[in-house]
């Protein structure tokens, strides 16, 4: 079998293999995957629409493809909310297959971050598709293989998607690359020629069409989510404020087992920046990174879209120690250390068991864990091909057993599905009177509750006042809260009728105590 061929069967089995098994957990899957039901079920396709009011935290793209997905059989599902980033991260597989060549795909396919954003219901697959498009097509007319006018479309077309999918940073990030790679270059001038007109048309087309129609709904302002959701989250930081450092920690989990080939990676594109593709290479990986490490707001997913050209540069590295070109020791040396380090964790598994928060299968793990890491740490010093074909299938294997036997032992402590259910049946009295639930510092969890429950709306608020005014109305008022954040007053004055840890929160469904 070809490395092509491995590349592919290993995404297809790593990305589809058990995708709708398990419930969708908090705190985004759920939030897509409500704003895709309330599409399907209420009709609100021109803006996203979540725990029943407008979100303006993303555009719609993607919650238009879990609701298209979904449409045949008439509901929002764990598979059809996933779905469609498995298939982007496929589709971005096959383009890595196109750009870098067969053992570049099996890098990408095998990376850790990457296979998880695969087969979760979250936005980054899809976005890192689209730019990858963006910055083939580019790359593609640099080399002149492919003609100005229709790559410059296809740039543009899949920047204006990408947009539609998670703001300007989809067309920031491939826009910033094309030009830096073009500075580098010194051919800045070139870029007038790259469908000058009908490129930023089609961009404005696509965006604008939208806009026009989310701006035609008098509770959404376009404006106001770009004021609040970009310059604010980039200047200020809303949810996850990190220092500009951030990434020198956050990368390596996420480029696993393949973090220890990225510097030898990055050291050989230097020393071969006389080469366009490996200077295009540099740029698309460094220019990501440093972009977000500047930006106040980081998580580590926001880097993905870097991860296509690490797998390429992963791959150049393998090829260049196979051929002699570069000391064998730049593969050799990270992987043994990865495989000791996968065998020292494997030993360590079946000592957490006491510390798990549900019984999982720690020994058969273990057992794994620690054959596929000395299996990587042998074949390390045989052949390079040999070691990364090793790394490849070992840590596969890995990632398959963690959903095979991890995945459904976490089940009942990641799905808020059996909280939900109890706050419906409980409170089904008090909102058939009118009287509404409130959600009190929850984060994402509302979305979760109204997803599992098919509409149970609940009303979310912050506000410490709003939480003992609802309380003190009449009847029976309803409230889920973060057990945490209730005042120490309020304890004793409340009952609590159901409680559960869903999205590390400790969370309680209280009514007054008379």
């Amino acid at each position: 079998m070809t490395w092509g061929r491995a590349a592919v069967l290993a995404a297809a089995v790593l990305f589809f293999l058990q995708l709708g098994q398990r419930d969708l957990w908090a705190p985004d899957e759920p939030y897509f995957a409500e704003g895709a039901r309330e599409m399907v079920v209420d009709g609100h396709w021109a803006v996203p629409h979540v725990n029943g009011v407008v979100t303006t935290d993303k555009p719609p793209l993607f919650f238009w493809s879990i609701a298209a997905v979904s449409l045949p059989g008439g509901k929002v599902t764990p598979w059809t909310a996933r779905v469609p980033s498995a298939l982007a991260g496929l589709a971005t597989v096959l383009l890595v297959l196109r750009l870098g060549g067969g053992p570049a795909a099996l890098v990408l396919a095998t990376t850790y971050l990457f296979w998880d954003k695969a087969r979760s219901a979250q936005i980054d697959a899809l976005l890192t598709l689209l730019i990858a498009v963006a910055l083939s097509a580019f790359w593609g007319w640099r080399s002149g293989s492919t003609g100005g006018r229709r790559a410059g479309l296809l740039f543009w077309g899949a920047c204006g998607l990408a947009v539609l999918a998670k703001g300007p940073v989809g067309v920031m990030l491939p826009l910033g690359v094309a030009l830096a790679f073009l500075a580098w270059e010194g051919d800045l001038r070139s870029w007038r020629r790259f469908a000058p007109v009908a490129g930023p048309l089609l961009l404005l087309a696509l965006c604008g069409t939208w806009a026009a129609w989310a701006s035609s709904r008098p509770e959404y302002s376009v404006i106001g989510a770009l004021r609040e959701h970009f310059v604010n989250r980039a200047m200020h930081g809303m949810h996850h404020k990190q220092p500009p450092w951030y990434y020198l920690g956050a990368l390596p989990p996420g480029l696993f087992p393949w973090t220890g080939l990225l510097p030898g990676a990055l050291v050989l594109a230097w020393r071969r920046r006389g080469d366009p593709f490996a200077r295009f290479l540099f740029v698309w990986f460094v220019f990501i990174v440093l972009f977000f490490s500047i930006s106040t707001e980081k998580r580590n997913l926001y880097v993905l879209p870097a991860y296509p050209a690490c797998a390429i540069l992963v791959a150049r590295l393998l090829d260049a120690a196979e051929r002699g070109l570069l000391s064998r020791r730049w593969v050799t040396l990270p992987l043994a250390l990865t495989g000791a380090l996968t065998v020292l964790v494997g030993a360590a598994l079946p000592f957490l068991g006491e510390r798990a928060p549900v019984p999982l299968p720690l020994v058969p793990l273990a057992v794994g864990t620690v054959l596929g890491g000395a299996a990587v740490a042998i074949a390390a010093f045989r052949s390079v091909r040999t070691a990364a074909l090793t790394a490849a299938v070992a840590f596969g294997g890995i990632f398959l057993a963690g959903v095979l036997l991890v995945e459904p032992g976490l089940e009942p402590i990641k799905s808020a599905r059996p909280f939900s259910k109890e706050l419906a049946a409980l409170t089904a009295p008090a909102r058939a009177q009118g009287t509404p639930v409130l959600a009190f510092r929850l984060a994402n969890l509302p979305e979760a509750f109204s997803y599992y429950t098919d509409g149970v709306y609940t009303v979310e608020t912050w506000d410490e006042a709003a939480l003992r005014a609802h309380l003190a109305r009449p009847g029976t008022p309803w409230a889920a809260v973060n057990m945490d954040a209730l005042p120490s007053d309020l304890r004793d004055a409340v009952v609590v009728q159901a409680r559960a840890e869903l999205s590390r929160l400790r969370v309680g469904l209280i009514r007054p105590r008379r």
